[in-house]
């Protein structure tokens, strides 16, 4: 969760700040619903603000200039301390993806419900929903119309869109118990589905 503005910028901002390893491709909720925007996350995780300043000056400058202003405001005493860090840097999820080349994504909040490949040097935002399986068995299942029906009826709603809750929706939905070769054939089913969808976009 950034907290801030100054974090996400576009390909032309992230030359001029020579980030290198800071910068990573980010995604949100309409980016994959819609064709993504192509913007880049400055990613300060494990930073401190000196390493920072001195590893990274222009990008350190940029999110003084930007993010800071607006995180001295914050009500939170961390937020404002730590202010060239994002609010939340969610390490679980981090962790989680360590050897993984991909995970699964879907919005929070979506009209339609979509699951997704994201490779893992992709950040996701705060409203997406992320899944550390890199199996397109698994993307396959929950891509089905029994999960989506399962997720409606168990997850919430914002206004008239549906939300997905990951504690209601994933974790209780009981995955089927399929054959190796029906494993197979939805796996390759799912593949298909998400390079169609991703060509589409």
């Amino acid at each position: 969760q950034m907290l801030a503005a100054g974090f996400v910028i576009t390909p032309d901002e992230a030359g001029s700040l020579h980030a290198g390893e800071l910068l990573r491709p980010y995604r949100n909720g309409k980016d994959l619903t819609d064709r993504p925007r192509g913007v880049f996350a400055l990613d300060t995780f494990n930073f401190s603000e000196i390493e920072l300043r001195q590893g990274y000056p222009a990008a350190w400058q940029w999110l003084h200039d930007r993010a800071k202003p607006e995180r001295d405001h914050n009500p939170r005493q961390t937020y404002r301390e730590n202010w060239w860090l994002f609010g939340e840097n969610q390490p679980a999820m981090r962790a989680s993806v360590v050897g993984l080349q991909r995970y699964i994504a879907t919005p929070i909040t979506a009209k339609h419900r979509t699951f997704q490949f994201l490779e893992t040097e992709i950040l996701a935002d705060q409203a997406l929903v992320c899944i550390a399986l890199d199996d397109a068995y698994f993307l396959g299942v929950l891509s089905s119309r029994l999960h989506v029906v399962w997720a409606l009826a168990q997850g919430g709603t914002l206004e008239d869109r549906p939300r997905y809750n990951k504690s209601r929706c994933f974790e209780t939905f009981p995955f089927p118990v399929a054959t190796p070769a029906q494993q197979a054939r939805i796996r390759d089913l799912a593949e298909q589905i998400d390079a169609h969808r991703k060509r589409v976009l």
